[in-house]
């Protein structure tokens, strides 16, 4: 199946940004790729320019400019859940099955083989302690008419949410919200520790460079141990 593979970055992530898409090329089979969007939500001509330079990228201009200084402040917050709203669009617009993938991530390997392609969307699935079952920052939207209604549901649990709760993040809890609301939906649910690795072993197709309590600065997560063989490589 061909499918898209879409992102969100803000110039405040571009160190991310490098990262992700250099280790995409080296280490993923992109043969049936379509397109990698890359949501522009304030990058510097610089970075659009470098972003640019490899195959298969398509940068969309959002014409937002979110600036972060800090976790879960309004920047982060605007950043974050906009990611929905840009992989709802996209499928509006091209109709092709999508993987939404976080910015602060690392490839190390393919992971077509563990993706069905058959199931109506993919949900990243947590098995560590935490506020939610689910984490967004890996989705596949792949039966591309139930992922808008999806999509549609997963926005409106962000929102209320926001509005009716003290967390200072939504996204993850309204995913779960959501799954747990709408059962008819064949959802496949992909471990965290195979494409969303905060901790990282053998198994692990993707890293996670997360922001927690361990690393609170984009400086100390690209300085984690298993991020610095990359930021050595590619920053």
């Amino acid at each position: 199946m061909r499918y898209n593979i879409l992102t969100v970055i803000n110039e405040g992530y571009a160190p991310f940004g490098r990262l992700f898409i250099n280790s995409l090329f080296e280490y993923v089979d992109l043969k049936n790729v379509d397109t990698i969007l890359i949501y522009d939500t304030g990058l510097s001509e610089e970075t659009r320019q470098y972003l640019n330079y490899f195959p298969k990228v398509e940068i969309v201009s959002t014409g937002a400019n979110f600036i972060s200084r800090g976790i879960h402040d309004e920047g982060w917050k605007e950043n974050t859940y906009s990611k929905t709203k840009y992989l709802l669009e996209s499928l509006e617009k091209t109709n092709t099955p999508t993987l939404m993938v976080d910015s602060d991530c690392i490839f190390v390997s393919c992971f077509e083989d563990i993706v069905d392609f058959e199931t109506d969307v993919i949900a990243c699935s947590r098995a560590r302690p935490g506020f939610s079952r689910h984490i967004g920052s890996f989705f596949g939207a792949m039966n591309v008419e139930s992922s808008k209604a999806f999509l549609a549901n997963w926005i409106r649990n962000v929102e209320f949410l926001q509005q009716n709760t003290d967390l200072k993040h939504c996204e993850s809890p309204a995913l779960s919200k959501t799954i747990e609301e709408n059962q008819e939906y064949k959802i496949q649910e992909l471990p965290e520790q195979l494409v969303s690795a905060v901790f990282p072993d053998a198994t692990s197709r993707i890293y996670h460079l997360k922001s927690d309590h361990y690393a609170t600065t984009i400086s100390q997560r690209l300085q984690l141990p298993h991020a610095k063989p990359f930021t050595e490589r590619y920053l």
